[in-house]
């Protein structure tokens, strides 16, 4: 069975609706009434939100919060952030944790459940770069991204990334409704956030810095190469935070938190044939592995039979389990043939691949996916206007409206 976690990414969801909540209470807005149009999204307690002209909010990929414990004394800006840990969504992989950040919504209502998972014309497809030959993108990510939302009140909604994430078929379903500003470095992306914040207008922006997940995924997060990353992000955060105006909120958070495996941690799935023989495909990713099983196979006794394979080294479920687990949100009826029949979580620092896979892959370092505490937890902190407020305590206690 998978492990019960303090939340499923409720908390993660929760973000941005308590931005534009405070943004609109900023406008003279009331908070609850801009969200009629989206069920189904954490809404927080307006009187624990101040009022707002603007809200920024900086995602780290890669950035957990046990991994930045870890290193603050390379981050001293971020260390004298008032932050609190919270949980991302399952997985806890990038495609699945983004899209709730932007939508508000978890991967079983927003449909992008895991890395790599079924489509059901185009087979296995990674959610972060295959979209081609996806035409209905609403269908294939299935919750509008709250941008639209932001406009609404009045306030200019706005992502900033690298130009390569200007365009794309990810970029459209999570960031459709707001105006992408591009900056190759990080400090190119803090200054374009700098000029906007400096126009007056109100504003509700998504800061996206990725180079501490790629450096992680090569060389370790435990790496020179990834600290190094970290204080440049460090660095230019604290010249933001210096200039920032007033009236301006701020949050710093992460989609996943990263753990190093060495090449001796690496499990081949089909090394042996008999436990592998009704196993047709392989999604996922190495700690979060989706098993789609062959026709007439039985889903309960191939799961009983990996798990007793595998004992502690796994968290083993049905499809069926997974779900009803809760890990997931809710999960739509659409949503579920995407995961595997059989569900293998790393529980020990090891990663699940196959012969079939990328040879490349088996190089990278830093990973993530799966329900361990580094994994999971990824920080909330909070700066600028935000600092000494109730916004951590709305964000915990939102409440997701239902549909009716």
């Amino acid at each position: 069975m998978l492990p019960t976690t303090a939340d499923n990414g409720v908390r993660l969801a929760a973000i941005l609706p308590s931005g534009i909540s405070a943004v609109a209470l900023g406008l003279g807005i009331e908070p609850r009434a801009a969200f009629d149009a989206a069920p189904g999204v954490p809404i927080p307690d307006p009187e624990r939100l101040p009022a707002l002209r603007s809200f920024v909010m900086i995602v780290v990929d890669g950035l957990g919060h046990a991994n930045l414990n870890a290193r603050k004394g390379q981050a001293p800006a971020l260390a004298r952030l008032p932050r609190r840990r919270i949980e991302t969504v399952a997985p806890s992989t990038t495609g699945a944790a983004l899209t709730t950040l932007t939508t508000g919504r978890l991967p079983g209502q927003h449909g992008l459940i895991g890395y790599r998972i079924r489509h059901p014309e185009l087979g296995l497809v990674t959610t972060l770069k295959d979209w081609e030959g996806i035409d209905d993108r609403r269908a294939w990510q299935r919750a509008a991204p709250l941008f639209g939302i932001a406009s609404a009140i009045g306030a200019r909604a706005v992502a900033i990334g690298r130009p390569a994430h200007a365009t794309g078929g990810l970029t459209e379903a999570i960031l459709g409704g707001a105006e992408y500003h591009a900056g190759q470095r990080i400090e190119d992306r803090f200054a374009v956030a700098s000029q906007l914040l400096r126009s007056g207008d109100p504003v509700v922006a998504y800061l996206y810095v990725d180079e501490l997940d790629k450096a992680a995924h090569e060389h370790g997060w435990q790496s020179d190469a990834w600290v190094r990353r970290l204080e440049r992000l460090d660095g230019e955060l604290d010249a933001f935070l210096r200039a920032l105006p007033a009236d301006v909120g701020v949050v710093v958070t992460a989609d996943h938190g990263i753990v190093d495996v060495g090449p001796h941690q690496q499990i081949m799935l089909d090394a042996d044939p008999e436990l592998f023989a009704d196993v047709a495909e392989v999604g996922g990713e190495p700690r979060f592995r989706s098993l789609y099983l062959r026709e007439g196979a039985d889903a309960d006794s191939v799961a009983r039979e990996w798990a007793a394979a595998e004992g502690a080294r796994a968290w083993v479920a049905t499809r069926d389990q997974a779900i009803a687990s809760g890990c997931f949100g809710p999960v739509a009826d659409p949503v579920a043939p995407r995961l595997g029949d059989v569900i293998i979580a790393a529980r020990k620092q090891v990663a699940y691949y196959s012969s079939a896979d990328d040879p490349r892959s088996l190089e990278m370092v830093g990973q993530h996916g799966s329900f361990s505490e580094d994994e999971r937890g990824v920080p909330l902190a909070l700066a600028g206007a935000l600092a000494g407020t109730g916004f951590a305590s709305a964000v915990a206690s939102a409440e997701v409206r239902a549909a009716g």
